[in-house]
């Protein structure tokens, strides 16, 4: 595991990481947005939380990534990780994810957190047939997006969204 939470390593540095990590936390990382660690094979657990991780970085994730964390970050959009097959959990609370990036997400997907989130709205997630739970307290979440949720899903958090009439 590397833990670079709260100090100055940079997109070139995050590049060279060994290709055996199975845990990085760049946790309130300021310096960074486009690095690259698409080889890293290993790669289960990516925390990006409160970072200035760009979509073109997200893009480049690993195949083999499990869990992703990429609460409070602000440089977030429409980032595409269908190709991810074998992620289970992603944490975007907090963040500035739009209903594009949600659209691409992997089918693998057990675990969904958008807590938070004001720029989802109409988001569909019938194609993740493997999703359990999913939290969306608080978030801009409409009436729409629950018609498309899938109903393997057990537990869904809709608290405080004031967009959802039903």
């Amino acid at each position: 595991m590397i833990d670079c939470s709260h100090s100055t390593v940079h997109d070139a540095s995050i590049n060279n990481f060994p290709v055996s990590l199975q845990v990085i936390s760049l946790h309130s990382f300021s310096n960074i947005s486009d690095f690259n660690i698409n080889h890293l094979v290993n790669l289960k657990k990516m925390n990006c939380s409160y970072s200035t991780i760009s979509d073109a970085a997200i893009n480049n994730f690993p195949v083999s990534l499990e869990e992703i964390i990429l609460k409070g970050c602000e440089n977030i959009s429409a980032f595409n990780i269908k190709y991810l097959v074998n992620l289970k959990m992603i944490d975007c609370a907090y963040s500035t994810i739009t209903d594009a990036a949600i659209n691409n997400f992997p089918v693998s997907l057990e675990e969904i957190k958008l807590m938070g989130c004001q720029k989802i709205r109409n988001f569909n997630i019938n194609h993740l047939v493997k999703l359990k739970k999913i939290y969306c307290r608080g978030s801009s979440i409409t009436d729409r997006a629950l018609e498309n949720f899938p109903v393997s899903l057990e537990t869904r958090d809709l608290n405080n969204c004031k967009n959802i009439v039903q």
